[in-house]
């Protein structure tokens, strides 16, 4: 069958696919998680651990998979990564408790995190500087519909079948991406480093990295933008459903009306990235972050106690993540050709380490408010 050309639009969806597979199967089942407080007779923290699991497993598994594709090739790394990713999510339907579910959650993230490392790796063979930025920008657009749509599908599965329904769910997304992988995508690593694997040249590979004072700027830029977005994707059922009142089915609507944000970022970055570069545009988000998050703060302070008193800014603060990750990024990859699989996964590692860090914080600070996640995502912008 005919594989997808390097500047085709088919080939953009699908490599947003395989990176936001992750985000399918947290976002799907984010409606659910008030219902399986009661299911598993589990506290608020607990169920957060879900979500903070899932982050750490990651974290952890990106500093193999981008390694283990440079020495072996893009392909046959995504498809382990995705098969173990289907094999989780189906596991995670029979899950008899919480502690169960953690660890299968942090399964199914060792699978799903081979989707944005290798992903964003591909993109990184086929193009380089603003030309990669503006291809992950797209991606970015593409991905954005996925948690506007997800927590709307999920709402609607918890209603008719379930929390169960999610799992199942994305279970089968994952055998279609692993489908798409097969037959569309050709191999873009055309010169493996048989090195790769090797201890002392992997610790030589993330040494440099780290000494890297460019490299450094854009990881943290995308790591706290990143982690400000998970601050809003672990606490915001429980402050609309919980604190808000927002029913299930109406919960998604909220989160699609913020990752409309995102999309509109992605494309506003599309657009202007190949004008004004990649470090204006991530400076450029920072500022619109910092300020819809002291926005945010501002209204909980001021005791406005709606929906809209945290979407609103959020969907603004999204739209920062649009504008600052993809670009941080690119411009992170960008001087490292030769090892492009250890610049995406040590990148990867710091970003979901900070989310599970970020979501653990936001479950154990939550007091009935609005005002912990507010301050939370704020202190992220800033």
């Amino acid at each position: 069958m005919r594989k997808l050309t390097p500047d085709s639009r088919a080939l953009v969806i699908v490599l947003a696919l395989f990176t936001s597979i992750g985000a399918l199967a947290t976002d799907t089942y984010l409606p659910s998680l008030p219902a399986m407080e009661q299911v598993f007779s589990a506290s608020t923290a607990e169920i957060q651990l879900t979500l903070s699991a899932f982050m750490l497993g990651l974290a952890v598994s990106q500093l193999f998979y981008g390694p283990m594709s440079d020495r072996f090739g893009r392909k046959p790394v995504m498809f382990g990564g995705l098969a173990i990713f289907v094999a989780a999510s189906f596991a995670c339907t029979i899950a008899q408790s919480v502690e169960m579910l953690i660890g299968l959650r942090f399964f199914q993230a060792v699978g799903a995190s081979a989707g944005p490392v290798l992903a964003r790796a591909i993109a990184r063979d086929l193009h380089g500087g603003d030309k990669a930025a503006r291809m992950l920008s797209a991606m970015g657009s593409v991905m954005g519909l996925v948690p506007a749509i997800a927590p709307i599908i999920g709402g609607y599965l918890e209603i008719w079948w379930g929390w169960h329904a999610s799992f199942l769910f994305v279970g089968l997304i994952g055998i279609v991406a692993i489908a798409a992988l097969v037959l569309k995508i050709a191999e873009s690593l055309h010169s493996p480093d048989p090195e790769a694997l090797q201890p002392l040249h992997l610790a030589k590979n993330f040494r440099s990295l780290l000494r890297d004072r460019i490299y450094l700027g854009y990881m943290a830029c995308g790591c706290f933008s990143f982690a400000g977005l998970f601050a809003f994707i672990s606490g915001s059922s429980f402050v609309l459903q919980g604190v808000f009142g927002v029913a299930a089915e109406n919960f998604g609507l909220y989160f699609a009306l913020v990752c409309l944000g995102y999309v509109a970022g992605t494309q506003i970055a599309t657009r202007l990235t190949m004008r004004v570069g990649l470090a204006r545009m991530v400076w450029f988000g920072a500022l619109l972050a910092a300020a819809s998050g002291i926005v945010m703060v501002g209204l909980a302070l001021g005791g406005v106690d709606r929906p809209m008193a945290v979407v609103g800014p959020h969907i603004f603060f999204m739209a920062s993540v649009g504008m600052v990750l993809p670009q941080s990024i690119a411009g992170a990859l960008t001087p490292f050709p030769h090892m492009a699989g250890a610049a995406s996964s040590l990148f990867g590692f710091v970003q979901m380490s900070c989310a599970a860090l970020v979501g653990a914080l936001v479950g154990r600070s939550f007091d009935g408010t609005q005002l912990p996640l507010t301050l939370i995502i704020c202190g992220c912008g800033l």
